[in-house]
């Protein structure tokens, strides 16, 4: 008798025996489902899982069953491989949430040598450039570099379904760089794409290098077109508030101010609260628009959403350093304007709002 039987009944004995047993099968049960062979594409409406058997700059296509379908790349938010690197899951959220330098630190750890499966390589090095990208856009690395990694990435990986991702970053990096015709280049390619979704998100990024230019009219154009194509399909619906949001800046910019800041507040108002892009471009428009109606504390209220609620925004988050610098001169608190001012030296140097 072991020390147990000595302070148990042995019928009680005999069912602690077999809660164990039981937990012991559960937990191997549970490790081997972790361990699956299944690739999780996670979308717009929902999630599918099964092995995914073939993929292009279109859709990917996944096996369930012995049933293969293809999910168009528009409607696809992201995809867990399996057997990937916990790390580049552990990358994803930390990008997610705008830490680039955390992301950049996961990926570091991940040991590529160790990775048999090409589309989880190209998962890895669309991280690597998304990741490196966004640190130059934001002034924490070379543009000249990242425009490299996009550029190979795209001339490496031509079948993976971020090729349409990639293209946009390139576009963003050319326009950071001051190379305002290549990087209408590389968004008009996304036009090519037989999708609605991609007719509207070219419209959208043409447009926005129009409005920097100054050149509204012809951006308002772009808008309309983007809003046109978005009719199309509900995956292209989703473009609708960015075209909006942009068309409302322009008409703001053209003297249409009233009308342009009710569009606004409309967006806010109807804007996912988790879509931080969206909601940083949308308080800044909202800021342009008191600007051009002279109400200098409107505005300031409105940039201030972005610098405190928003600041991983990088782009954003330095108009609204530029803006609030200006306007706390003009209110007469120079201590605040230069403490924005700095920030946005600091922060964001390769920045053009840096530069103004």
């Amino acid at each position: 008798m072991n020390r147990y039987d000595s302070h148990l009944p042995r019928a009680s004995y005999r069912a602690i025996q077999g809660a164990i047993v039981l937990l012991l099968l559960y937990s191997n049960t549970a490790i081997a489902i972790g361990q699956s062979s299944i690739d999780r594409i996670r979308r717009r409406t929902g999630v599918d899982t099964g092995k995914i058997t073939d993929m292009s700059a279109l859709a990917v296509t996944i096996s369930k069953s012995g049933v293969e379908s293809d999910v168009p790349v528009e409607e696809i938010i992201s995809i867990r491989f399996a057997g990937q690197p916990s790390e580049l899951s552990s990358a994803r959220s930390a990008l997610g949430r705008g830490r680039l330098k955390e992301a950049a630190k996961m990926l570091g750890k991940v040991e590529r040598s160790q990775i048999d499966r090409e589309e989880v390589v190209q998962e890895l090095e669309h991280l690597q450039l998304e990741v490196g990208a966004k640190l130059a856009l934001s002034g924490q690395g070379s543009l000249d570099n990242a425009i490299q990694l996009a550029n190979s990435f795209i001339a490496a990986h031509r079948n993976s379904y971020h090729v349409s991702s990639a293209i946009e970053l390139l576009g963003d990096l050319y326009l950071a760089n001051g190379d305002r015709d290549e990087a209408r280049r590389q968004y008009a390619k996304l036009a090519k794409a037989p999708a609605p979704y991609f007719q509207a998100r070219s419209a959208i990024l043409v447009g926005k290098l129009l409005q920097q230019a100054g050149k509204h009219a012809e951006a308002l154009a772009k808008f309309e077109q983007a809003l046109e194509a978005s009719q199309g399909s509900p995956a292209a619906q989703s473009q609708q508030l960015e075209a909006t949001l942009h068309r409302a800046i322009s008409q703001s910019a053209n003297g249409e101010v009233e009308v342009a800041t009710e569009a606004v507040k409309q967006i806010i108002s109807q804007a996912d609260a988790e879509d931080a892009k969206l909601l940083a471009t949308a308080y800044n428009a909202l800021g342009d628009c008191y600007l051009q109606s002279d109400r200098q504390k409107a505005a300031r209220d409105a940039f201030l959403h972005v610098e405190v609620l928003f600041n991983s925004v990088a782009d954003q988050h330095a108009k609204a350093l530029y803006e609030l610098s200006q306007i706390w001169e003009n209110l007469g608190h120079r201590q605040r304007a230069r403490d924005a001012k700095d920030r946005l030296q600091d922060e964001y140097p390769t920045s053009r709002w840096a530069q103004e």
